[in-house]
């Protein structure tokens, strides 16, 4: 196999002193670490970099199958080597060898808008076409982050990995806006996949871009990132409309004769839709009839009236909701759910009274 290869000599004034940290961050993060005769050797799964204190510098080989993997691993190292160097310095780094070029990261596509479909009253699917897209073509990781430019801009600007293996965001007027989505069907072989778009009255960047969207506009995408689907005898599903789309590509890639219950909030019977999924599944829709999104509490009260069966199978919770509804449900799993047999994801997806921003600034902070 044929390796590309990518070097950089990192002035420090302690390198010693960034290595440590940087391979401890690493072991933690599940890299292979290991030390002979003066030389760091951290891989990253098929690509290896090679890391050796000098006086007053880092020096830094890196080897890789590919330009993605080259990529990745020069980011990693990069990246890491600017957070843990001693604070007040910047460090200069400029790669030479392969991919020094700047280009896209290895994990970001361009899409096109293909198709639009208004499936109900508030929920707009959106198919597009992209190019390698087996990576985000997965049920255990079913979220991916969209990258939304301005709108009235005649050309996306999109973030780019500088000479230094950084990332290089482009300026705040030209900058896209980022939300996270998720694939609600992909066919990877022909490069096509399909998001749904809840739309709002107090539309966001992603609200605001289905409502005007057109044929031929283009956004970004990176990823793909969180969990999803576990196998389990036994599903309950609970979901409001920003959780919809999850919970019905997982229905449809359920096995034959899988039982379970999926509890679905949403606006009215207007917005249900005609969901795919085994015999032995029960679905309820539960209306909230006018009142406001996250004003009320009809999927914890849903789940109140549940018996938690002991001694049936495993039993796979999954949520995704409103911020008080999550917190709810992931007290009741916590309670009655048996560590040694079921398993449970019950995520945020969103907090009333809080913009997104805010929101996925609170979630790292209790991280």
């Amino acid at each position: 196999m044929t390796m590309l290869r990518a070097e950089t000599r990192i002035a420090l004034p302690d390198p010693a002193a960034v290595l440590r940290p940087l391979c401890e961050h690493m072991r933690e993060h599940e890299a292979e670490v290991s030390e002979a005769d003066g030389v760091t050797t951290i891989g990253f799964g098929e690509s290896r970099a090679e890391l050796t204190v000098e006086p007053g510098a880092l020096s830094v080989v890196i080897e890789a199958p590919d330009l993605a993997q080259l990529q990745g691993s020069r980011f990693a190292i990069a990246s890491h080597v600017v957070e843990f160097a001693p604070e007040g310095t910047a460090p200069a780094i400029h790669w030479s060898g392969d991919g020094a070029e700047p280009m896209l990261p290895p994990d970001f596509r361009v899409l096109s808008v293909t198709g639009v479909e208004q499936l109900t009253p508030h929920m707009r699917r959106i198919r597009f076409r992209g190019e390698d897209l087996a990576r985000y073509d997965s049920l255990e990781a079913l979220h991916v982050r969209l990258f939304i430019p301005p709108a009235g801009l005649a050309e996306p600007v999109w973030p780019m990995i500088g000479a230094d293996g950084l990332l290089q965001t482009p300026p705040p007027e030209q900058r896209p806006a980022v939300r996270k989505y998720t694939i609600r069907e992909i066919d990877a072989a022909a490069g096509t996949l399909a998001i749904d778009f809840v739309l709002h009255d107090d539309a966001g960047p992603g609200s605001a871009f289905a409502a005007r969207v057109q044929l031929g506009d283009r956004i970004g995408m990176a990823g793909p990132g969180g969990r999803g689907l576990k196998q389990a005898q036994r599903y309950l599903f609970l979901a409001d409309e920003t959780g919809l789309p999850a919970l019905a590509r997982m229905l449809e890639h359920l096995p034959a004769g899988t039982s379970g219950l999926a509890l679905v909030e949403i606006a009215d019977a207007a917005e249900r839709q005609s969901l795919t999924m085994p015999e032995g599944f029960s679905l309820r829709w539960l209306h909230r009839d006018g009142a406001a999104p996250g004003s009320t509490s009809l999927l914890t009260d849903a789940l109140a009236t549940l018996e938690w069966p002991a001694g049936e199978g495993s039993l796979y919770l999954w949520a995704a909701c409103e911020h008080a509804a999550f917190r709810e449900i992931r007290a009741a799993a916590r309670q009655y759910l048996r560590a040694e047999v079921d398993a449970h994801l019950v995520v945020s997806y969103w907090r009333a009274g809080v913009s997104e921003e805010q929101h996925a600034a609170e979630k790292r902070k209790a991280a």
